[in-house]
């Protein structure tokens, strides 16, 4: 296996973390688990809360990623490989909370983040958290909190348009934000027509909207090829979520390969756009678009860590045919820094064993393996942002 526990590491696509101080060995199992349905899925559909309550806990203990969390924290913290032991160790180094924060970071060697501030909410303060962070933050805005604010409200769609404009050009030429984001996967899928971007499309649906009769489907679809017309304006990013969620996402409906016919639509061919997740478990598809559209981009996050095993099988089924340079690492962290940690530690290594099998098959070299650790860990993350410009 390649050893990259030195090289550095840019978490592409996560979120920004609440200051806990102390937390509970129930409330640290709930936080850290994938965001599946949880206690009140079970009782809204008729369980009993205690019940609820054990049946989430036990199957979130039984998850292959939880039990490697549990090992890799133990490690760190120097104690047994219980939850009770690692909650224990990690509540009295929080104390300094972004003391302990920077310590974790610099033992996975993680050294920005790029994160969407539309979860958790109520959103964070962006200026505070760069200022408390012990690592770089790359802010970027994600377009569902301006439309889902605004959608209800009694204005133009003139005046709701104009809105959207003025509002991302604030956020990204006065408040630092580096980037867009959609999260249309979860609210109408994938499937988004180029002509959709027709400003008439937008006032149409929402004129239909506010007479009771709207296409809300036509509307996230123009505003997302909005989204897209201003980050070729602005020449930044787009995330687009794809693939794998909580339990309200339709699979079906987030499959990466749907995107083709946007993104090879002529208007949004230069747009860089980056898939999050990979689309997992399509994640080959994603990798087939990173070759064939040259400003699509990979990021492997949330199948890292969360599929835990599959971590070198993501890595390997997407650089089947994605260029080694359009793949980036993420880990998709969110409310408390241990997952980001828990991410970088198995997206070295599952890379380094990965990319060692490419150097054994005589497809990489030893040399090339590193370069393209370098780039997937870091450097095309850094190019991709502006970070060293």
């Amino acid at each position: 296996m390649l050893d990259l526990s030195s090289l550095p590491v840019v978490d592409v696509h996560c979120h920004p973390f609440i200051k806990h101080d102390t937390l509970t060995a129930d409330q640290f199992l709930d936080i850290v688990s994938f965001p599946g349905g949880g206690v009140d899925f079970l009782v809204e559909g008729g369980m009993p809360v205690e019940a609820a309550t054990r049946q989430v806990r036990r199957v979130r203990q039984n998850v292959v990623y939880y039990r490697y969390l549990v090992r890799q924290l133990a490690v760190f913290f120097e104690c047994d490989p219980t939850i009770e032991a690692i909650v224990e160790a990690r509540n009295e180094a929080a104390g300094d909370f972004w003391g302990y924060v920077k310590q974790l970071y610099a033992a996975c060697g993680l050294t920005a983040m790029v994160a969407d501030f539309g979860y958790p909410k109520p959103p964070l303060d962006v200026t505070q958290f760069k200022t408390d962070a012990p690592i770089e933050v790359v802010p970027i805005y994600r377009i569902e909190t301006f439309i889902d604010y605004w959608l209800d409200k009694d204005i133009s769609w003139a005046e709701f348009r104009r809105s959207l404009d003025d509002t991302i050009a604030h956020a990204l030429e006065h408040e630092g934000f580096r980037g867009l984001k959609s999260i249309i996967a979860y609210r109408t899928g994938l499937d988004v027509s180029p002509l959709s971007r027709t400003p008439d499309q937008g006032m149409q649906a929402w004129t239909a909207i506010r007479r009771g009769v709207g296409n809300y489907k036509q509307l996230r679809d123009h505003l997302l090829c909005r989204a897209l017309e201003l980050c070729l304006e602005y020449d930044v990013p787009m995330q687009i979520h794809t693939g794998m969620g909580d339990y309200e996402v339709n699979l079906m409906e987030c499959r990466p390969a749907l995107l083709m016919d946007l993104l090879r639509f002529p208007t949004f061919r230069a747009c860089k756009v980056l898939l999050v997740h990979t689309g997992y478990p399509y994640h080959a598809e994603a990798g087939y678009m990173a070759n064939m559209l040259p400003q699509v981009y990979c990021d492997v996050s949330e199948g890292i860590p969360f599929a835990a095993n599959a971590a070198r099988r993501i890595y390997a089924e997407v650089l089947e045919m994605a260029p080694l340079s359009k793949v980036t690492y993420g880990a998709d962290g969110y409310v408390v820094p241990e997952i980001a940690y828990v991410g970088a530690m198995l997206g070295k290594t599952a890379l380094g064993q990965m990319l060692e099998e490419l150097v054994v098959n005589d497809m990489l070299t030893r040399a090339e393996a590193f370069e393209a650790a370098g780039w997937i860990l870091a450097g095309t993350a850094r190019r991709l942002y502006g970070l060293d410009d």
